[in-house]
C-alpha cells in the first residue's frame, strides 16, 4: 500500500521546510495498525518527520518536527516545528502555522501517537485504536490547538473540522537532498566485485546450498545461524524469502511484518532468558551452539539509529566476541535506500547510496565492509526474480562460510586441549590474561 500524500502537497511541504528534501514513508496506520507502540518502534530516532492525518471530512492536516520522536515522557524542543493544513473539506488550501513555544513543540510518550504542543495542540491518539468501518476513531483531541502554535486567525474547526475520525495517518521521514538527484547518483565502477546476474548463476548457487553439509569430522548436522534485529527489520522476511527460493514460489511460512507480534520473536524480550527457560541447555555440544550471528538491520535507518539500539548491539557484540562467534550484517530494504535499486536490484553494487549505507553500518559495528551484505527480501513481489534471489542466496552462502569457520576453530581448539591439557595454575593465569585484555 503506497503513500497517500500527493506530490503537489509534498512539494508544498518542501517549500515550508526550506531546504531540498524528499520523503520516505515510515508509518501508516492502515498498513501497520494504529498502535502507539508500533508508531514509536518505527519512528523514534528517525530524525525530521512529517505527520499527516486524513479525516472523514476530506481534510488533510498535520505537523512537522525537525527533531526525532522519542518515548522520554517529555517535551521536544524544536524552533523549526510547524503545523499545517493542506486540504479543507476536499479543496486544496495550504496553510502553515509556525511554532510559538519552541520548548513544547512536540511531546514524546511511549503510550501516545504523534503529539504536538503543550496542552496539547494536536494529540492524535493513545494506546491502540481498532478500525471502525472505513475509518479509525482516534481517541485524541485537537481542541487545544493554538497553545504552542500561531494559528493566524484560524481555529481547530477551520484546520481539522474538529474531527479525528481518520481514514489514515502517515508519518514520513524527511531526508535531505532531491530524490531525483540521489536516484541519478550511480558509480562508474562497482563498489564491490560481483560476477553475474544470470539464471545460470542463480541455479549454481542454489545447487551449492542444497548440497551443503557442515564439517564431516563433527556430529553437527546443520549450521545454526542466529538472526538478531528490531521488529520490522526483516528477519521473518529473510526467512520467508529463502524459503520461497527453494520452494520455487513466493511463500509466507513465517508471519512477517511490522506489527508487534512476529514469528521470529520466539523469546519475549521483556523476560530474561534463564536456565528455567524451555529449551535451555546448560552445557551444549557443538551441534547445539550458535555458529554464526547475523544482525538484520534496516538499511534506511543507518543514519538515525537511536543510541539505545546502538548500545544494545554493542553490548551483544562484547558477549559474542568473548565467545569467538562470527558476526555478519544483513542490510535489508535496499529499495528504500535507493530508488534506482528499487527499480532494478542489479544496480546494488553501482549505487552510491547503498555503498554509503554499507560503509556507515560497518563503521558503527566495527566490522569489515565485507561482513555487511546488502539484501532485498521478497515483500511486495508475487513472483521470484533472479537478481533478488542471487543477492539472498549469496548472503546465505556467506553465513554458512562463517559458520564453517567457527566449527573448524572449535575443532582445532578441542584437539589442542586434548593434546596439551593445561595445569590448574596455567589455566588460572590464562584466565587472568584474558580478563586483562577484555578490560
Amino acid at each position: 500500500m503506497s503513500e497517500l500524500l500527493q506530490k503537489a502537497y509534498m512539494d508544498q511541504l518542501v517549500k515550508w521546510i526550506g531546504r531540498p528534501c524528499h520523503f520516505r514513508l515510515l508509518y501508516k496506520i492502515s498498513r501497520d495498525g494504529c498502535s502507539a507502540q508500533t508508531f514509536h518502534q518505527k519512528c523514534d530516532g528517525q530524525g525530521p518527520t512529517v505527520t499527516v492525518l486524513y479525516n472523514t471530512n476530506n481534510t488533510i492536516f498535520g505537523g512537522y518536527l525537525s527533531q526525532s520522536w522519542n518515548s522520554d515522557l517529555d517535551y521536544i524542543n524544536d524552533a523549526n516545528a510547524f503545523l499545517f493544513r493542506l486540504q479543507y473539506t476536499g479543496a486544496s488550501n495550504p496553510l502553515k502555522f509556525a511554532v510559538s513555544k519552541a520548548a513544547s513543540a512536540g511531546y514524546g510518550h511511549s503510550s501516545y501517537g504523534p503529539t504536538f504542543g503543550g496542552g496539547h495542540d494536536i494529540h492524535t491518539f493513545s494506546g491502540t485504536i481498532n478500525k471502525s468501518g472505513n475509518y479509525f476513531p482516534l481517541n485524541g483531541y485537537v481542541g487545544e490547538i493554538g497553545n504552542s502554535y500561531n494559528l493566524n486567525g484560524q481555529s481547530s474547526s477551520t484546520i481539522t473540522n474538529d474531527n479525528l475520525q481518520v481514514t489514515d495517518l502517515e508519518v514520513y521521514r524527511v531526508i535531505d537532498g532531491d530524490e531525483q538527484q540521489i536516484q541519478q547518483r550511480k558509480m562508474d565502477k562497482p563498489w564491490r566485485e560481483h560476477t553475474e546476474w544470470t539464471e545460470e548463476k542463480m541455479k549454481e548457487i542454489k545447487e551449492n546450498l542444497l548440497a551443503y553439509k557442515p564439517v564431516s569430522e563433527t556430529n553437527v548436522t546443520a549450521a545454526n545461524i542466529l538472526l538478531l534485529g528490531q521488529i520490522g527489520a526483516g528477519k521473518s522476511s529473510f526467512f520467508n524469502s529463502i524459503n520461497s527460493i527453494f520452494r520455487g514460489k513466493i511463500t509466507s511460512k513465517a508471519c512477517s511484518g511490522s506489527f508487534e507480534h512476529s514469528v521470529t520473536t520466539t523469546l519475549n524480550p521483556m523476560v530474561r532468558f534463564t536456565p528455567k527457560t524451555p529449551g535451555y541447555i546448560k552445557n551444549p555440544e557443538l551441534e547445539n551452539k550458535i555458529h554464526c550471528v547475523a544482525f538484520v538491520i534496516d538499511g534506511s535507518t543507518t543514519d538515525v539509529m537511536s543510541n539505545n539500539i546502538l548500545q544494545k548491539i554493542k553490548d551483544l557484540q562484547i558477549s559474542l566476541n568473548q565467545r569467538g562467534l562470527p558476526q555478519i550484517v544483513l542490510l535489508t530494504k535496499l529499495d528504500k535506500i535507493c530508488p534506482d535499486v528499487n527499480n532494478d536490484v542489479t544496480n546494488t553494487f553501482t549505487s552510491s547510496a547503498v555503498c554509503d549505507a554499507v560503509e556507515k553500518i560497518a563503521e558503527i559495528l566495527g566490522l569489515p565492509r565485507a561482513h555487511v551484505l546488502p539484501v532485498k527480501n521478497y515483500e511486495n513481489e508475487s513472483k521470484l526474480k533472479t537478481g533478488v534471489s542471487i543477492l539472498l542466496m549469496e548472503a546465505l552462502e556467506r553465513c554458512l562460510d562463517f559458520a564453517d569457520d567457527y566449527i573448524d576453530e572449535q575443532l582445532d581448539k578441542k584437539a589442542s586441549e586434548e593434546k596439551w591439557p593445561q595445569a590448574p595454575e596455567e589455566s588460572w593465569l590464562l584466565k587472568g590474561i584474558r580478563y586483562l585484555f577484555r578490560k
